[in-house]
């Protein structure tokens, strides 16, 4: 699925890739991949579900890129996910979201205090 190639986006998207939890070599180790595609592995495992199963955490290991061209991000989201699965790492999860309002960009509702 593509998006039409003259959509704006204003600000940015947004890229999630979802994974196992990781840790140590392992976790340095979907680090350098989420660099060599843009993007950035969290620093903290995202607690998801209320219970762990034998199947399944309850937490996420978690990476975001961000791009301004819908072509770019879902790009470099395919090669991260298909480079991850390539060296064993189980991927959960994907998405792409488009940014609509950011207030370190601008603070279009007025309600974030300023900086002395």
């Amino acid at each position: 699925m593509s998006m039409e190639a003259h959509v704006e986006i204003p600000l940015y998207l947004e890229a999630h890739i979802t994974i196992e939890p990781v840790f140590d070599e392992r976790r340095e180790e979907a680090s350098r991949l989420a660099k060599e595609f843009g993007f950035r592995l969290a620093d903290l495992l995202m607690k998801k579900r209320s219970e762990e199963t034998a199947q399944r955490s309850d937490k996420d290991t978690f990476m975001t890129g961000h791009s301004k061209s819908f072509d770019d991000i879902q790009q470099r989201l395919m090669k991260l996910v298909l480079g991850l699965k390539k060296q064993g790492f189980q991927v959960w999860r994907y998405k792409v979201e488009n940014t609509l309002m950011d207030s370190r960009y601008q603070d279009v509702l007025s309600i974030i205090d300023k900086n002395p």
